[in-house]
């Protein structure tokens, strides 16, 4: 029997954000509708999209505005809505990015559109609609995540000051992606780059920022903010690197993910950093050779894998990532927060080191 390993803070959270989630879509997605039916499997897709998920972000958003003093999550609730749907965003956009078929055990966002446009044998390149379509569904859930921060009931300041958090957080996660893209095309292997990538795009945007974000909610003062960055940074990294274990040595029946999706995109990991490190010349050349190939075999997977287990990579990632949470661990002794909360955090901190999906 499968059991769920979230702790249970967060499965509250989670279910929390789910109805709250839901509501919302319900009163916006007509309006969308109401423009015009042809916008109908938008709307569709977008309620489709976002009815499952392990809510991370939104759940940490609350437990930030709990940690700086707020009194209930419903006052919370719409910039942790915000959060979901901007990864929402994020998600489909690097579906198309990736040229990724599947999200979350189903065919992603792009993917679907394409298919609906030749399965309707409309004019123009099916593939070209469907990349046009993802990234406008995308940016529409960009456009509701600020209409949904604005929801918070709190006092202007202090909605004010977690905006200005929240456009952090969407700064940092863009730059993350350029990055990304600029170690894969560039060709890079180094360790300091790949981190760099793992703290933008993930570490902080997973969780710093969303503690942080939730803390200037309920109008907390500047040193538990920078107490807060000292717990989410190592954590978020560890978060990241757990991720990119996961995109190559994860279940995919659990992940919903290929195994080969991140070798085919050639994405510099820190654990690609680590195996090219370790392997000698010609391995180290094998293995760079078969990153970003696009005609990559699932045999030419195995043996990339292969190499990064044997050269250690693996086992290294492994320990930077308890490492990491450690880290973060060891930050909230000095953190001054509810007993709650400094419990829930310590959950999630060994949740996230240790999640396989």
């Amino acid at each position: 029997m499968h059991t769920d390993p979230t702790p249970a803070e967060l499965r509250e959270l989670r279910h929390a954000v789910d109805d709250a989630l839901a509501r919302a879509l319900d009163r916006i997605l007509p309006r969308l509708v109401g423009l015009h039916p042809v916008l109908a499997p938008l709307a569709d897709e977008l309620a489709a999209f976002t009815a499952s998920g392990k809510r991370i972000r939104p759940a940490l958003l609350l437990l930030g505005y709990a940690a700086g003093g707020g009194r209930r999550h419903s006052e919370a609730m719409g910039p942790a809505l915000a959060l979901e749907l901007l990864h929402t965003c994020a998600l489909v956009h690097d579906d198309v990015i990736d040229r990724a078929e599947s999200r979350r055990g189903r065919p992603s966002v792009h993917r679907r559109f394409t298919d609906a446009h030749r399965d309707a044998r409309h004019a123009g390149d099916a593939r070209t609609y469907g990349d046009a379509i993802g990234i406008l569904l995308g940016d529409l859930a960009f456009v509701y995540a600020d209409e949904l921060f604005l929801d918070a009931d709190v006092a202007p300041p202090q909605l004010l000051a977690g905006f200005r958090r929240f456009t952090e957080l969407r700064e940092e996660v863009m730059a993350g992606q350029v990055l990304d893209l600029h170690a894969a095309a560039s060709r890079s292997v180094g360790r300091d780059l790949a981190l760099t990538v793992a703290t933008l795009k993930s570490g902080r945007y997973s969780v710093t920022r969303p503690l942080q974000v939730g803390a200037a909610l309920a109008g907390a003062d500047t040193p538990l903010i920078d107490a807060l960055q000292a717990f989410g940074d190592p954590l978020g990294r560890a978060f990241q690197v757990r991720d990119d274990l996961l995109g190559v040595f994860g279940d995919p029946r659990t992940t919903g993910k290929s195994v080969s999706s991140d070798l085919v995109e050639g994405k510099r990991t820190l654990l690609v950093a680590e195996a090219a490190e370790r392997l000698d010349a010609a391995e180290r050349r094998e293995l760079l050779d078969g990153l970003g190939d696009a005609a990559l075999t699932e045999a030419g997977a195995v043996r990339l894998r292969e190499l990064i287990e044997a050269s250690g990579a693996r086992s290294a990632a492994e320990r930077y990532v308890a490492d990491a949470v450690s880290e973060a661990v060891t930050a909230l002794d000095g953190l001054s927060v509810d007993t709650d909360v400094d419990a829930a955090l310590r959950a999630v901190a060994r949740y996230l080191g240790a999640r396989s999906r």
